[in-house]
């Protein structure tokens, strides 16, 4: 009787999982830039600098709009 009972929550188990989603609530930000593997001028530095600040605009707004739903 305890093994039928084992048996059966483990098909309990088995088959909700696949009934569940595992997509995230929200999308994840963006990774940070790619630097080159050389010296960088000072133009490259603001261009990957801006890059960077927008990304992370980006992603804070998105999650600011998550908090506030």
């Amino acid at each position: 009787m305890r093994t039928l009972l084992l048996c059966l929550c483990a098909s309990l188990l088995i088959g909700c999982a696949g009934s569940t989603s595992v997509k995230p609530a929200v999308t994840l930000c963006a990774d940070p830039v790619d630097l080159p593997d050389r010296g960088l001028s000072d133009r490259d530095v603001e261009i990957f600098w801006g890059r960077d600040r927008e990304a992370l605009r980006d992603c804070g707004g998105r999650l600011l709009a998550v908090i506030d739903r």
